[in-house]
């Protein structure tokens, strides 16, 4: 876990610069209130109180009482149309009381409430004395009719009742409408995060949150990934929000938000411990599985070591985590300490070193997080957490999408640290009136370093046929930046509406660097099926600082203009500003020359008006059915992405023909015949398209994506809900390339056989004289527009009478360009049009758990997934045709016509409570994948030698034992 810092001797020359941390200084709230349940975080109780006869009640007192509320109890007052509300809540159940003189006393117990929703209880008072009450449990409404955000709630409860992994991820995977990018068995995943999609969404579009406040990755500036892993035994509740999003949020994609745990007056302690290991698996290989993961064992793998046995299997996977809670000054200031240990080490589908041994995938992860909260008054409070997390990745083969396979020497070894700050004040200003303030500062770093075992000098190889990475990486990058946001907003009710409005500041720091280890510089040597091909060489060592600041004001009104009807009316508007640090210097190599260039600024410099819309329709006005309609754009983030692109010593390459060498020729082949590249061996330059040659028309503007979706909501007996609806998500002013020094006309049409294959293609060849000539302009290109239309039947069940469930049945049809990052003057594009490379045309999920006698309780879920659609292609190279270009891909079908094997999966756990005395344990068993299903879910789609080679499998039967522990 510890740095090696010796690791960056001999790797670069790039100068370290410190990550600087962001003071919150002061965040400034803006006059207007919101949706109050629509704040990050944070729920509310509502309703109306009217007498038996059904007319509203105002002047009735209404209290909230809760354990765990700071400051005590809260009272309020119905208004003239009998409606009350309690806002800024922590999750958590809650009773509400009403009395009113002349009146019998209600009392509404076991409310549950959420982030971002409204729990609905009305209460109905009978004639008669005070001192009389009628307790009612259970039946509140589960319906939210005051929001149309589609959201799935998982309560602490639910998390530690059903059979799933401890991150984010693995969770996700259950809740409804919801599609994963990798299928997880039993959390081995949870070090190599995935990306949720929903609705035809991308991965910009999400966020990651904790207690409402972004922790996206600092690299990139988006909610693509994240640098710091959230363990989910931090949570009191975790949320997964799937559009729908209010004026608050920029996003409208997957919004994921852990509400950590909170102090209270109680001490109160718990751990858990879940794990397994390479013993404890199944294997689910069939025969042809089995031949057909052999397939891509290298040959001298496979004689070092006649009897490899293929696959992916767990070598140990374990979480564990603890945590620590109770007041440090009784009602009114309170600690929770969390802290996490957790390892998985795998081995790598394909990933062989020479000597026969399967390349180990090793990763460790360790935090700890402190939180402490004071109730300054009882109107005022204040909340802050600091965490830090060690994350130690040791043999990283490529990304999270490889479609290649590494030996160990060519994997990465990647530390990371990153440290968190965040703070709250919340102050009551008025029954009406809430103010709210927060700072959130990230800052860390995520290198990619080389094998201790790798020396400079070493040259990099790839076999683009057997698609191996062998000797060293190609490249290795040093990675940190910071982050930081502020964010507040004022909320007031009056009368038939709620409002808030609120101002957000999010600014981010970049800094990367891109080094080899190869002399003279940046140097990869590629072969096909170990015969020279041509050689990549990098612009390597280069280093910038990227930066981006996003300024946001928004409006929303929950507007009741009906006692059934609801609107929620919101407005945002958003500007961003990119630049890069000066001076941007391009160190010599002899590949390429050295110079330096003025800074960047103003890239992009955006400015964006959004309409939020939605509209929610009781239509019963009992709370039991709603009608929701909803219209909303967002804006795309593009975080440091675009300003990257116009970055003048961004990390780059080339390609230079090195080949057999054929009769009389003197260049651009392995003249000496030892299948090393030497400088006097290589051919000419394609160029190196650095970002001095990118540029952006002047009337560039920012991506926004369209949703509309419609929805009916109903409240079933015995506390189930359904809804079935209908999704449309669009995406317009994608952003696309023409390189327009090289346009459409300059490249002549070849018929060939290409020769790894067989498959006959047609090929355009790019015009000699335009080799290595680049102007590429970045503009908004309307063939990228990307479509999604679907439709979701969902049910949940909250646990009463012993059980709870929860799932979803999904269609879904999506159309976009397969090529949105490729030069779109190229004709070699072929088969432009298909589904998007995540999408599944139906799945289908349920999960659950029932509580058995004796304690025990028994849980599962099941999964049904279509496969994801393939892109089959081949790769022309100079053992085909001698192209301009040395080498081009080329798709030979639509993509989608071929699919991956579907895929069902069942998981099962059971647990039984146990108490002894203060001490409540859980022991309990999980089964994942029960019935050992086996499939590939990602594999080589590029025809010749590795065809078909299995890059990842599901992973077999996995029995993991572990135990929670409260006192």
């Amino acid at each position: 876990m510890i740095e090696d810092d010796k690791r960056l001797k001999g790797v670069s020359m790039i100068r370290r610069r410190g990550i600087r941390s962001l003071g919150v200084v002061v965040l400034f709230g803006i006059c207007l209130p919101l949706p109050v349940a629509a704040q990050q975080g944070v729920g509310a109780i509502g309703g109306i109180v009217t007498d038996d006869s059904g007319g509203v009640l105002p002047g009735v007192t209404v209290t909230l009482s809760n354990p765990g509320i700071i400051g005590g109890n809260q009272d309020t007052v119905s208004n003239d149309r009998g409606a009350y509300q309690f806002i800024r809540l922590v999750p958590g159940t809650y009773s509400v009381a009403a009395e009113l003189s002349g009146f019998t006393r209600a009392v509404q117990q076991d409310v549950v409430v959420n982030a971002n929703a409204t729990a609905r209880v009305d209460l109905k008072l009978a004639t008669g004395s005070v001192q009389e009450s009628i307790t009612v449990t259970g039946a509140a409404p589960l319906l939210d009719t005051a929001s149309a955000v589609h959201q799935t709630v998982m309560s602490r409860s639910v998390l530690d009742a059903l059979p799933t992994g401890a991150d984010i991820w693995s969770i996700a995977r259950m809740a409804p409408a919801l599609t994963i990018s990798k299928i997880d068995v039993g959390g081995k995943e949870m070090i190599a995060q995935s990306v949720a999609y929903v609705h035809g969404s991308t991965n910009t579009e999400n966020s990651y949150l904790m207690d409402g406040m972004e922790i996206n990755h600092y690299s990139t500036g988006t909610g693509q990934a994240v640098n710091y892993y959230v363990d989910t035994f931090q949570a009191d509740e975790l949320n997964y929000q799937a559009g729908q999003s209010s004026a608050e949020q920029a996003v409208g994609g997957v919004i994921v938000n852990l509400i950590t745990k909170t102090g209270m007056n109680a001490f109160h302690s718990a751990a858990m411990y879940s794990g397994t290991s390479q013993a404890l698996q199944a294997n689910n290989l069939t025969p042809v599985l089995r031949q057909q993961l052999l397939a891509g064992v290298p040959a001298a793998a496979l004689k070092a070591n006649p009897n490899i046995v293929p696959g992916g299997e767990i070598q140990l996977l374990f979480d564990s985590a603890f945590t620590l809670s109770g007041p440090i000054r009784r009602d009114r200031m309170w600690f929770f300490g969390h802290t996490k240990l957790g390892k998985s080490n795998q081995y790598k589908v394909g990933s062989y070193n020479a000597d026969g041994t399967q390349l180990l995938s090793d990763n460790t992860l360790l935090d700890g997080l402190g939180k402490v909260s004071w109730a300054v008054t009882n109107n005022n409070q204040i909340h802050y957490f600091y965490t830090k997390q060690l994350k130690g990745r040791y043999h990283v083969a490529g990304g999270p999408t490889v479609t290649q396979f590494f030996d160990t020497l060519a994997s990465n070894y990647n530390p990371s640290k990153n440290v968190i700050n965040m703070g709250r004040w919340t102050s009551v200003l008025s029954p009406h009136m809430v103010l709210d303030v927060a700072g959130i500062t990230m800052n860390g770093q995520t290198n990619n370093l080389p094998q201790k075992e790798v020396h400079q000098g070493d040259i990099p190889r790839f076999d683009s046929v057997l698609r191996t990475n062998t000797v060293a990486a190609a490249t290795y990058s040093i990675n940190n930046g910071w982050r930081a946001e502020l964010a507040s907003s004022l909320s007031y009710m009056a009368g038939d509406h709620d409002v808030k409005a609120g101002y957000q500041l999010v600014q981010t720091r970049s800094v990367s660097g891109g080094t080899s280890v190869s002399d003279p510089s940046g140097l990869r040597a590629v072969y096909r099926n170990g015969v020279p091909d041509s050689v990549n060489t990098y612009n390597t060592p280069t280093e910038s600082v990227r930066r981006h600041r996003d300024h946001a004001v928004y409006v929303q009104d929950r507007w009741k203009p009906a006692s059934k009807l609801t609107l929620n009316l919101g407005l945002r508007y958003q500007s961003t500003y990119g630049w890069i640090d000066g001076p941007l210097c391009q160190e010599a190599t002899v590949f390429i020359t050295g110079r330096c260039f003025p800074d960047v600024r103003g890239v992009p410099d955006w400015k964006s008006v959004v309409p939020r819309l939605s509209a929610i329709y009781d239509l019963g006005g009992d709370g039991r059915t709603a009608l929701k309609f909803s219209a909303n754009r967002y804006i795309i983030p593009q975080g440091v992405i675009v300003v990257a692109r116009v970055n003048p010593i961004g990390l780059t390459n080339d390609t230079r023909p090195w080949t057999v060498c054929g009769p009389g020729q003197t260049s651009g082949c392995d003249l000496n015949r030892d299948l090393i590249p030497q400088l006097n061996e290589l051919g000419p330059s394609t160029g190196f398209n650095l970002g001095t040659t990118n540029r952006y028309a002047d009337d560039l503007k920012w991506p926004v994506v369209n949703e509309i979706s419609s929805e009916v909501e109903r409240q079933l007996p015995g506390s189930v809900v359904v809804s079935v609806g209908y999704y449309y998500r669009g995406h317009r002013n994608m952003i696309g390339s023409r390189n327009v020094a090289v346009p459409a006309s300059s490249y002549s049409p070849l018929q060939v056989t290409e020769v790894s294959s067989g498959q006959q293609v047609t090929v355009y060849n790019q015009a000699p004289a335009t080799l290595g000539k680049f102007d590429v302009l970045w503009s908004n290109q309307s063939e990228l527009n990307r479509n999604f239309n679907g439709v979701d039947l969902t049910a949940r069940k909250r646990m009463s009478h012993r059980w709870m469930a929860m799932g979803s049945l999904s269609w879904g049809k999506s159309d976009v360009n397969i090529y949105e990052g490729s030069d779109l003057n190229n004709p070699n594009l072929t088969f432009a049009r298909g589904p998007e490379s995540q999408e599944r045309p139906f799945f289908a999920k349920l999960s659950g758990a029932y509580e058995l006698p004796y304690g025990f309780t028994v849980g599962g879920a099941g999964q049904y997934f279509t496969g994801w659609p393939e892109t089959t292609s081949v790769l022309v190279s100079s053992n085909t045709v001698r192209l301009t270009q040395v080498s081009q891909s080329v798709v030979i079908e639509p993509s989608g016509t071929r699919r991956l094997p579907n895929i069902t999966m069942v998981d099962l756990n059971l647990k039984r409570a146990l108490k002894v005395g203060a001490l409540r344990l859980e022991p309990r068993i999980d089964v994942f994948n029960v019935f050992n299903v086996a499939g590939i879910t990602s594999q080589i789609t590029q025809l010749g030698a590795s065809y078909g080679n299995a890059i990842e499998i599901l992973g077999g039967r996995l029995i993991k034992f572990g135990a929670n522990v409260n006192w």
